[in-house]
């Protein structure tokens, strides 16, 4: 689906969430890919800041309970965002995306226990089910990724050094698509 012909941001990514999750089979609640399809429009309008992801979580850790929901949510969104669209940003950092995924999972276990029988608490099962499955909607947000766009080689170079580097099948799916035989390593 084209963004321009889509009447939002909100229709648009939410098309692209079911798809991706019903494509990479990750079981999920309504949700939860409400909270994506919003994460995605959010991301979309407000650019992305480079502040350090460690810092982050340490003010959220440390700041008052009414500020310490608000700081956790930005590293666990931050986290899944740039993890699922910006992986090769990350290969040319000091930290990987295994470090990203981690700091998501984290912070969204804690957003989790945190609300619990406080105001927001229906939001608690959907924190509980980013941080359980933090790695598989890292691969949805992936395919996203990929969809949007085009076939360049640089494109493609990227998406085989996914590849090669997680064994990604969505990945492979993808290469697979664009014509590539990919076997062991090569690819014909």
């Amino acid at each position: 689906m084209d963004v321009k012909s889509t009447q939002s941001l909100s229709e648009f990514f939410h098309d692209a969430v079911t798809r991706a999750i019903r494509n990479q089979r990750v079981d999920t609640t309504e949700m939860t890919q409400f909270y994506l399809t919003n994460l995605l429009a959010d991301f979309a309008r407000t650019p992305l800041d480079d502040d350090a992801l460690a810092i982050k979580m340490c003010q959220g850790l440390s700041a008052a309970p009414g500020t310490r929901a608000q700081k956790l949510r930005e590293v666990g969104d931050t986290s899944l965002f740039v993890s699922g669209f910006f992986p090769d940003r990350l290969n040319r950092s000091l930290v990987d995306v295994d470090y990203y995924i981690g700091m998501g999972e984290v912070a969204y276990g804690y957003l989790s226990r945190m609300v619990r029988g406080r105001p927001g608490e229906a939001w608690r099962d959907v924190f509980l089910e980013l941080s359980d499955k933090f790695a598989r909607f890292v691969e949805v947000l992936s395919e996203i990724s990929q969809d949007s766009v085009t076939g360049s080689p640089v494109c493609v170079l990227r998406l085989y050094e996914k590849y090669l580097k997680t064994g990604s099948s969505a990945a492979l799916a993808k290469l697979r698509q664009r014509g590539f035989y990919v076997r062991r390593g090569t690819v014909h």
